[in-house]
């Protein structure tokens, strides 16, 4: 009998004593007084079976006793979906797969050297707070502008929000892998096919895209891009994308539809102008 059955009998247990002896063809009730160690007295019933077949008399336990069981079982319960969820936030980051450097990354240990940045971070905040919302409209980020301006630490602090608080799935990736992986499937040699690699990067809750401008470029490449971003867009997925362009430079680069489609569903574009975050990172 696992958790969740010991609770249900306990609660059943519970219910059957709050109401009237139920009634049973071929068994008498008797209402006895009983005696708790820990809860002194209490009325018990006492069920006999009067047919054919004897069994032996069936005694109701102590209520009060039944109420702790159950606030023991519910506790002991707690402890186990804490570990549960311990246990899933840990495969969920391992499967996020954050670059070393970001492991520690978090919204609160971002500090905004300016006023724009304070808004970008305000923004970031917003959105994991809302996550469920999100998801639900599936709206993504863009974060683009000078290096160094914590894009990849605010990105990535998301997805660690969304995994510690929701459990939702969440995966790291440049757009130069995007395209080796997808590339590497028109080899002969290939174990994987387009279809493959569409569904890999769709698959989780929360993408992010790192260095997209970084590829060569190729309009083959933007179709991959294209066709990852609007997979997801279709399926309700929030992508973030992060580069080192400038917000016209990148329009340019991957087309105003992929932007279109990355600001729909509350998503946003953020302008990470400033100068050099890194020097301030806690």
């Amino acid at each position: 009998m696992d958790i969740n059955e010991k609770i249900s009998n306990v609660e059943r247990k519970l219910s059957e004593l709050s109401k009237p002896p139920a009634d049973i063809p071929h068994s008498t009730v008797e209402i006895v007084a009983a005696h708790c160690e820990s809860h002194g007295e209490y009325e018990q019933r006492v069920r006999t079976i009067t047919g054919m077949i004897k069994i032996p008399p069936n005694h109701t336990e102590c209520p009060g006793c039944l109420r702790e069981q159950l606030d023991e079982l519910h506790r002991e319960r707690e402890q186990i979906d804490a570990e549960a969820r311990r246990r899933t936030i840990e495969r969920l980051k391992l499967d996020l797969r954050v670059p070393e450097r970001f492991a520690d990354c978090t919204l609160d240990n971002y500090v905004p050297g300016c006023d724009d940045a304070k808004k970008a971070l305000r923004v970031c905040q917003a959105y994991a707070s809302k996550w469920p919302d999100r998801l639900k409209r599936g709206g993504g980020l863009v974060m683009c502008g000078k290096p160094g301006t914590g894009k990849n630490h605010l990105a990535l602090a998301i997805a660690q929000h969304v995994i510690e608080k929701h459990q939702s799935t969440a995966a790291f990736t440049t757009a130069l892998k995007i395209a080796r992986e997808y590339k590497a499937t028109w080899s002969k040699s290939a174990t994987r096919s387009e279809d493959d690699v569409i569904r890999q990067f769709t698959r989780p809750d929360l993408l992010i895209i790192d260095e997209v401008g970084v590829q060569f470029g190729s309009e083959a490449e933007k179709l991959i891009m294209f066709e990852i971003i609007n997979t997801r867009y279709e399926r309700m997925r929030p992508t973030i994308l992060i580069s080192n362009q400038s917000k016209e430079e990148l329009s340019a680069f991957i087309g105003e539809r992929v932007i279109d489609r990355m600001n729909d569903g509350g998503g946003c574009t953020l302008a990470f102008t400033w100068d050099s975050y890194r020097g301030n990172r806690a």
